[in-house]
């Protein structure tokens, strides 16, 4: 209790430490299920999620923010950390609201799933936007540039800019057609959720791309390693969920999962070896 209670009380404000808790007490549960059991939603998760392929998806999506947790809650401040909420925040506004627009897949369920989907949630709809509004107020803005994203990372935020946001927007707006490009059929629900997840990623490349900052948006690219290797293993698992003769859309999607991978494990590699300037920084 005495290691919890320090920990609360220094680095990042509590605020920002609750809105991680609340995060990871609404996560790790969907985390687990979806990975563990996907084909076991209708007994165990808020709604039936079809296929399975789609389950895991949604693991992929809970995992990222997880990590995004784990990586935030190690920062030692707000500037650092900052990234992460800009996630958190829109991600609860718009899913909340995508859960209000599609309710009956979580009424076939008991109501106590629902009762604590939407406590989590609306708690995130309240606290996250404040506490994300006030530490910018207090510690954030338009901050110097200590160390400046090079080139790849540039190049890398700007394809997630552009890939995340056009999955995202194209879910969102027109499943069907996304559909068509999938390698297996999104339900409207996973498709809304999903695409919510992908515009919000959108815009933190953006985010990162206008803060220009190495060491205050490198989260952004820690986290693309192994959300990119998990969403690549879905169709390799759940071969079985795929549509017959979409040899050609796996390819795709395999190489739009794999390529922000390899780009930023060479981005890693050459930051690391690179006589970076941030080694004799003290700014945020």
């Amino acid at each position: 209790m005495d290691t919890f209670l320090a920990w609360w009380k220094t680095g990042l404000s509590p605020w920002v430490k609750f809105v991680y808790l609340v995060l990871l007490l609404n996560g790790l549960p969907a985390f687990v299920i979806l990975l563990a059991i996907p084909g076991l939603t209708e007994q165990w998760f808020v709604w039936t999620v079809t296929p399975p392929a789609s389950a895991r998806l949604l693991g992929v999506m809970y995992g990222n923010a997880l990590l995004l947790v784990g990586l935030g809650v190690l920062q030692p401040n707000w500037a650092r950390a900052r990234v992460t909420l800009v996630v958190i925040t829109l991600f609860s506004l718009t899913a909340t609201l995508v859960t209000f627009l599609n309710m009956g897949p979580f009424l076939k369920h008991p109501w106590y799933h629902l009762a604590y989907w939407l406590t989590m949630y609306c708690i995130l709809c309240v606290a996250a936007p404040v506490v994300f509004v006030v530490q910018e107020r207090t510690h954030g803005g338009r901050l110097p540039v200590d160390v400046p994203l090079p080139p790849l990372a540039r190049a890398l935020a700007a394809l997630g800019l552009a890939a995340c946001g056009m999955t995202g927007l194209g879910l969102i707006a027109n499943i069907g057609a996304v559909n068509q490009f999938w390698p297996w059929t999104l339900t409207p629900l996973v498709g809304g959720i999903v695409g919510v997840w992908f515009s919000t990623l959108a815009v933190a490349y953006g985010w990162t791309l206008w803060d220009g900052d190495w060491r205050r948006t490198r989260l952004m690219f820690l986290q693309a390693i192994p959300t990119g290797l998990g969403l690549a293993l879905l169709p390799l698992l759940h071969a079985a969920d795929l549509r017959p003769g979409t040899e050609s859309l796996v390819a795709l999607y395999l190489a739009l999962a794999l390529l922000p991978v390899a780009g930023t494990l060479v981005l890693l590699l050459t930051m690391r070896r690179a006589p970076l300037a941030e080694a004799g920084h003290a700014g945020p």
